[in-house]
């Protein structure tokens, strides 16, 4: 057996003895009101809470067309404490892939990052220079996933708290209806509501390869590099930047939880998302909601307390 597919079958396997990062998923409270539209069941908007500017920036381009997201409040990263960040984290094991970065948070540190050659058997890691930040993130990504999950739905909308209105909302769900009809409902697992994500400038920044996890080999990376135009309006992609503005059907909700759950927290959630081998990824090709060039980010520090 090739060697990279039997390490790929056992981490697969013993990545599930890590379980448990569920235990610091945040389960949504009060969702009453109507927050959902035409082919979408329900819409969740990202946003901390020491951020209530940026969430009111998005609803004020929102409710004129009388969309109404949930707000989640986010997992914030920032105030995880140093035994969750090494329960969240990657434990390194001698089979694992050699020579990686990576960045641990140690008590003889103090907390702070730590950055090395990936090396000590049971020491938690992450990927080199990953922040508190992002670990809130990828859990408030997968919070989101896993209420959507459990609550039924078979649509949703994900939307983090710096978006940009381009065109009317209400076009997604002709969207939906449309890509249904090319490659069937069941066939497509995440739409992006625009091209590609943006640098500061507003330029697009495609993503074409694969960041490395200690335990996992993605087999056939080539199809990172794919773009597959589909009719006028959609591409089909096998990896991007940027999980701003997503619609993720319910077999996509399932697929993502069941990988990271499986091999735990290693990259930030839109390095990591598209690495499953069997996710099928399609963007509109005409931008309908984007996200703000230069927008406010807590991602490298807690910059809110210089508010």
């Amino acid at each position: 057996m090739n060697a990279k597919l039997f390490l790929l079958m056992f981490s697969v396997c013993f990545g599930t003895l890590f379980g448990g990062i569920e235990d610091y998923f945040k389960k949504p409270t009060d969702k009453s009101g109507y927050h959902g539209m035409k082919n979408v069941d329900f819409i969740y908007m990202i946003n901390l809470d020491q951020r209530p500017e940026k969430f009111l920036s998005c609803t004020d381009q929102l409710h004129p067309y009388g969309i109404y997201p949930y707000r989640f409040s986010a997992v914030n990263g920032w105030e995880l404490s140093l035994e969750d960040i090494n329960n969240l984290g990657v434990k390194y094991e001698p089979w694992m892939r050699q020579g990686l970065w990576g960045t641990s948070y140690l008590p003889e540190d103090g907390g702070q990052p730590h950055h090395e050659v990936l090396q000590v058997p049971g020491q938690t890691y992450f990927c080199h220079c990953m922040a508190r930040g992002p670990i809130g993130i990828v859990l408030s990504h997968l919070s989101v996933l896993q209420d959507a999950y459990d609550s039924g739905y078979e649509t949703i909308w994900v939307m983090e708290d710096d978006i940009q209105i381009l065109q009317d909302p209400h076009l997604i769900s002709r969207l939906i209806t449309r890509l249904d009809s090319f490659v069937g409902r069941k066939n497509w697992d995440i739409l992006f509501t625009d091209r590609d994500t943006k640098d500061q400038n507003g330029n697009y920044v495609p993503c074409l390869g694969y960041a490395y996890r200690p335990n996992y080999y993605p087999p056939n990376p080539e199809r990172f590099a794919k773009r597959t135009p589909l009719g006028n309006d959609f591409m089909k992609i096998g990896a991007r930047y940027g999980t701003y503005s997503m619609i993720v059907r319910r077999q996509g909700m399932k697929k993502i939880l069941d990988f990271i759950k499986g091999h735990q927290i290693f990259l930030p959630f839109d390095m990591d998302f598209y690495q499953i081998p069997t996710v099928n990824i399609y963007t509109v090709i005409n931008d309908v909601v984007s996200t703000q060039p230069q927008a406010l980010s807590d991602n490298g520090g807690p910059n809110y307390e210089n508010k």
